[in-house]
């Protein structure tokens, strides 16, 4: 299996000294095509650490990180690695509040030198996917919150994505939209996407292939058999 994202040996550290924090303590964690993993864990464990690092938001502290084949130390544009290559979905979901839910999810593919027409085409696609493209000429603050979670679900999808970041990307939503966004994350790996979602919810992580469990900064267990399946 073709590896999408490859964390060896990462630590990641906050601050100095004996105020120092160490978020991520020697990880190593391979996704390939198709696979979508799932990572849980109780707060302050590294789940989102883990998602910034494996999505070049953050610098890791040591190891490498590696995407695509590519190590994301040696790139120094790692926005346009993120807006081509990995979608991520923020646990607060940074939508724009003065852009529509299709410019939303439209932006990455404009920054990336898609005309804009194309773009909107795009976008449009995927917010029929998540079950929104009436929604799309609304603004985030007149829609409701699970609803532009969903917003924020599509602009993650949008374009070619490899890797796919979910920070608890159902937070919001109810139980039987929840399980429609989780099949269409699974889809994407059917596709040929890698899918990296962290959950607090064993119904959600039963859609994964794997499910690693993070404690302290570490990887505590890994199972292939979750407890709860939702298929």
């Amino acid at each position: 299996m073709k590896r999408v994202v490859a964390l060896k040996d990462v630590a990641r550290v906050h601050g100095e000294g004996e105020a120092a924090v160490h978020a991520l303590k020697g990880v190593s964690l391979e996704v390939g095509v198709g696979e979508l993993v799932a990572v849980m864990g109780p707060s302050g464990s590294g789940k989102s650490t883990l998602l910034n690092l494996a999505g070049g938001l953050d610098r890791p502290t040591g190891g490498t990180v590696v995407v695509d084949g590519v190590d994301l130390s040696t790139v120094k544009d790692l926005a346009a690695l993120r807006r081509r290559s990995v979608g991520y979905v923020f646990q607060d979901l940074n939508l724009i509040p003065s852009l529509t839910a299709v410019e939303n999810v439209m932006l990455p593919r404009e920054l990336d030198g898609v005309r804009a027409r194309d773009a909107r085409q795009e976008a449009l696609a995927v917010l029929g996917e998540v079950g929104l493209p009436h929604l799309a000429d609304r603004f985030p603050d007149e829609i409701s919150g699970g609803q532009r979670q969903r917003i924020a679900i599509a602009r993650s999808l949008v374009g070619e994505r490899r890797l796919i970041l979910a920070d608890e990307p159902t937070g919001a939503l109810d139980t039987p939209t929840g399980d429609e966004i989780l099949e269409l994350l699974r889809s994407r790996c059917e596709a040929g996407a890698a899918v990296l979602l962290v959950t607090h919810e064993s119904r959600y992580a039963g859609w994964a292939d794997r499910v690693v469990f993070l404690r302290d900064g570490r990887i505590a267990d890994e199972t292939t058999a979750p407890a709860v399946s939702a298929r």
